[in-house]
């Protein structure tokens, strides 16, 4: 009986904290985080500031916490629609699928990861780099399996492998300085992540086959 209570409290400090990530992210990526008052995603959640102290030390653990949340996100999201597939292009054109459709429903934490590298240059490299790592490996796996089944050229799989991550990450930056960071909201609005997904991966799929 009381591993079920323990269980139950722990799910529900685990909801309790969701909730204050979730109001915390467009908070902190619209007003930045020195900008940024605990008081304010109290408000939104009309609860006490104390209230988010309980699951939250302060400012920057919480804020360190959304940039946190948002990179588990992109993992299990990479782990249930990625990683199963066997046949490479076809992997290949889902991570890319999934890379853009992820960043074009969560525009906010395009903003939070820009923050947290500026303003938290280590704790950034800590966070990313073991998501950066998986992802990397990952495509380093596919690359491989696809030239030794033929499909793939003969290429350098380390060196390839960066290539296409800086080019997915190379266009998610330069959507978001052109169509956010404009102040543009009209166009921003309009302007899709998703209307990248075809010409980046017939390029990177183009390079790749022999």
């Amino acid at each position: 009986m009381a591993n079920v209570k323990d269980d139950k409290k722990a799910d529900l400090i685990q909801q309790r904290k969701e909730q204050i990530l979730t109001a915390a992210k467009p908070i902190f990526a619209k007003n930045g985080y020195r900008r940024t008052k605990v008081d304010q995603i109290a408000d939104a959640l009309s609860i006490g500031k104390g209230t988010i102290y309980r699951y939250f030390p302060d400012k920057k653990t919480l804020f360190l916490s959304v940039f946190k949340q948002g990179c588990e996100q992109i993992q299990q999201r990479f782990a249930a629609n990625v990683h199963p597939i066997t046949d490479p292009p076809t992997k290949v054109a889902a991570a890319i699928r999934n890379f853009f459709e992820f960043f074009d429903k969560n525009r906010d934490f395009v903003e939070i990861m820009m923050q947290v590298r500026s303003e938290f240059r280590q704790e950034h490299r800590e966070i990313f780099m073991a998501v950066y790592s998986n992802y990397i490996v990952m495509i380093q796996n596919n690359l491989r399996n696809g030239v030794k089944m033929g499909i793939f050229r003969d290429l350098d799989v380390e060196k390839t492998a960066e290539a296409m991550s800086s080019t997915l990450h190379g266009v998610l930056q330069n959507f978001y300085m052109r169509e956010i960071e404009s102040g543009d909201t009209k166009n921003a609005e309009k302007a899709s992540l998703l209307d990248r997904i075809e010409p980046i991966t017939q390029l990177i799929l183009n390079g790749l086959k022999k």
